[in-house]
């Protein structure tokens, strides 16, 4: 009988031992799982935030490069003879802005522009403070533009008068403007502070005169805009 009892507890033992060997590891593996777990669900957090992190300079980045390309340009020019579109065309290509011409309703024959004839065309206009020359094509176009290089020949020391037609038909209080123009000798600043003084409320800021300028030249005059 006490044979059989003890035979009996050496089962029971070996049972106790082994149910306790199983449960063990079954809990060591379960921790292992639930660490894994943690430390993916940790490494999709980072992935996620270095994404989110990633995307976000690059959509930074995108606002600056739209605001920069954003900014419209026209180039707005009235030539007499053909030399200040020339120098338009060229500030286009540089800028890579729209261009305008201005077009005379009544075209300016050479005779008008014989300055050398007190009762030329454009002598008696630029005697006339009043004189609005029309302007056959419609420019509302560029009201919408942020930055205008308006573009003239010199006449009498100063725009011709159908530049101020121009800024008067249209709205530019909120452009900038920036002159230019051609010109045998006379320079642009009397022009400059002529439109001024005539258009307090627009931004005209400052002009250069060229003369038979080159590429470069208009390069290194829209550069200097920028600084």
């Amino acid at each position: 009988m006490k044979k059989l009892w003890a035979v009996l507890l050496c089962f029971v033992l070996l049972f106790a031992m082994t149910a306790c060997g199983n449960s063990a590891p079954a809990v060591s593996s379960e921790n292992e799982s639930t660490e894994a777990i943690k430390e993916s669900t940790s490494e999709a957090t980072e992935d996620s935030e270095s994404t989110e992190e990633i995307n976000g300079t690059n959509e930074s980045d995108e606002v600056v490069l739209e605001e920069v390309f954003e900014v419209k340009t026209a180039v707005v020019c009235f030539s007499g003879t053909g030399n200040t579109m020339a120098v338009a065309e060229t500030i286009a290509d540089v800028t890579g802005g729209d261009l305008f011409e201005i077009i005379p309703a009544e075209k300016y024959a050479d005779e008008d522009l014989n300055y050398n004839d007190d009762n030329c065309r454009a002598n008696k206009e630029q005697d006339d403070p009043d004189a609005r020359p029309a302007i056959e094509n419609n420019l509302s176009a560029v009201e919408e533009y942020d930055t205008i290089y308006l573009g003239h020949p010199i006449w009498w020391g100063t725009n011709p008068r159908i530049i101020q037609t121009f800024l008067d038909t249209y709205d530019l209080t909120d452009a900038t403007i920036y002159t230019f123009c051609t010109s045998g000798g006379s320079g642009i600043e009397k022009s400059i502070s002529d439109l001024q003084t005539l258009y307090p409320d627009l931004h005209i800021v400052t002009g250069k005169r060229f003369n038979n300028a080159s590429e470069e030249d208009v390069t290194e005059w829209i550069s200097s805009l920028a600084e």
